[in-house]
């Protein structure tokens, strides 16, 4: 199924700015690959926009944004490596780039609690 790029802004969960580049602090590296002519890769290259915001990576140094352009037609593709080693990876042709960092945020949320949990900072 083919998805648009945008989506209404009324998203079920709203994260502010603030809570969005601090839960980046758990993100390690983003590897965004995709064709440039291809039509399908309209999400994965607004993900990547979004995701090379100063903010995120004035939060967390640690991070690296890779994009893989490449000329295969390979349907596009997301992969995010977490700080405590977990992964996501999106075939990004069916999501919007809205729900791609949504998912992002839950997951970062996720590590963020079980960090509190066990006495850890992400910033050590």
């Amino acid at each position: 199924k083919t998805r648009r790029h945008w989506q209404p802004t009324t998203m079920a969960s709203k994260i502010t700015k603030d809570v969005s580049t601090r839960l980046f602090k758990y993100v390690a590296k983003i590897d965004v690959t995709f064709n440039p002519f291809d039509k399908r890769t309209i999400s994965a290259r607004e993900f990547l926009n979004r995701t090379s915001a100063k903010r995120f990576t004035q939060a967390n140094s640690k991070l690296t944004i890779t994009p893989h352009v490449v000329s295969t037609v390979d349907p596009p593709k997301v992969e995010l490596e977490f700080v405590d080693g977990s992964r996501k990876e999106f075939d990004s042709q069916g999501y919007f780039a809205n729900e791609m960092l949504e998912e992002v945020h839950n997951h970062a949320i996720q590590i963020e609690y079980k960090y509190e949990m066990e006495g850890k900072n992400v910033d050590d």
